[in-house]
């Protein structure tokens, strides 16, 4: 849908000065907003994910883990399909007041793409460089976003989400690097050239929800604290944005209506998007590849 369209429909969760801003700065926070009992059920499933990984010695399709993890100190940095391991993800994707956010700044009918936990574990977890969400699944149009749901509270020390402000209006960068390999970061002379203003960091109590357009430049340092700073992942894409490329977490739900209906037609936007490798023959992470790329 375009903007305009958007905006005509009544929003469910929304004010529209939130959809505004949204549409303005590339994000939203919402502090606390997931409530205490929710929030400890998700923790839960959380943690019981967490023993299932102690006898692990290497990643997995589903699971990520850090270079020192270990049966008596397991440190992960990713665990994926989420909704297909626990029912208490698919959950939060579809009977929750997240993907009503999602249909109010992306229109009535969106479709659920992959849940995934990101752990930034204590005492050096890993960071994330600076990336545009859509240079990895490049859709139609750019009506896909992000949500990251806070299970602990977030300080600035722990490595949080900062995004620069406004910069899914820039150009969508590519994510190689001068030898054309694939690093999943926009390369440092690029940034450097659009950065005008500091990104801004979002921090907040456990159960603080943000979103972030998938044109928005974002990333998150090293947590160099004592304290992990999980957070759930959540993409979302409106039903008339179309993927180009195979998904990286192809889950059981993956294209999932999770508001409104299927369409019968697709929306085109014209965009310049660099395209991603093919990840029909299995995907890592994010963390895999600018570890590499390191």
């Amino acid at each position: 849908m375009k903007l305009e369209d958007i905006y005509a429909e009544a929003p469910v969760f929304l004010k529209q000065v939130q959809r505004e801003f949204y549409y303005e700065k590339g994000y939203l926070v919402f502090p606390s907003l997931i409530g205490h009992n929710e929030l400890a059920t998700l923790r839960t499933a959380a943690n019981s994910l967490v023993e299932t990984t102690r006898q692990l010695t290497e990643s997995s399709r589903e699971i990520d883990l850090e270079q020192d993890h270990s049966s008596d100190n397991p440190r992960l940095r990713r665990a994926a399909y989420l909704d297909d391991l626990d029912p208490t993800f698919w959950g939060i994707c579809a009977d929750s007041v997240i993907p009503d956010i999602a249909a109010d700044l992306l229109g009535p009918n969106v479709r659920f793409r992959e849940i995934m936990l990101n752990f930034k574990w204590s005492d050096g977890g890993a960071e994330v460089k600076w990336h545009q969400d859509i240079a990895f699944y490049p859709h139609t149009h750019s009506g896909t976003m992000q949500f990251l749901i806070f299970l602990e509270d977030v300080s600035s020390e722990q490595g949080p989400l900062e995004i620069y402000e406004r910069s899914h209006q820039w150009e969508i960068f590519e994510h190689y690097d001068d030898q054309g390999e694939w690093t999943g970061a926009i390369r440092a002379n690029d940034l450097q050239e659009a950065c005008l203003a500091p990104p801004v960091a979002i921090t907040g109590s456990a159960g603080t929800v943000s979103v972030h357009h998938s044109r928005t430049v974002h990333g998150s340092s090293r947590n160099h604290s004592n304290l992990g700073r999980p957070a759930l992942v959540i993409t979302y894409g409106a039903a008339d944005a179309v993927p180009y490329t195979a998904p990286a977490y192809p889950s059981s739900r993956y294209g999932r209506i999770v508001r409104g209906v299927s369409p019968n037609y697709a929306h085109h936007e014209e965009m310049l998007v660099p395209m991603p490798p093919d990840w029909s023959g299995g995907y890592t992470s994010i963390f895999d590849h600018q570890e590499s790329e390191a």
